[in-house]
């Protein structure tokens, strides 16, 4: 028997929250990272073109955080979640 999805919060930038629904956190079932991004293209397709490039890589300017940790620092979109995880999208921030 298949394993069920763990549920996870994802955190949605506020500039992104007008594109689904103004809800500043989704819960998604998946059970990576990459999983989390192709279920906001399912759901939120507007909101995965700005997050995600035609790959379905983020973006440059994109951050993805599992709890406090950069997937940079893990295992990158193929980081395994486990329930209650909070997958946090951010946006680069610049200024001069």
């Amino acid at each position: 028997m298949k394993n069920p999805l763990p549920d996870v919060r994802v955190a949605i930038p506020p500039a992104l929250r007008p594109l689904c629904g103004n809800r500043g956190e989704l819960w998604i079932a998946a059970h990576d990272v990459r999983g989390v991004l192709a279920e906001i293209a399912r759901i939120h397709p507007e909101v995965h073109v700005r997050i995600c490039d035609e790959q379905g890589e983020p973006r440059p300017h994109i951050n993805v955080f599992v709890n406090h940790d950069h997937v940079r620092l893990r295992d990158g979109l193929t980081t395994v979640l486990t329930v209650g995880d909070l997958v946090t999208i951010l946006p680069a921030v610049s200024g001069g």
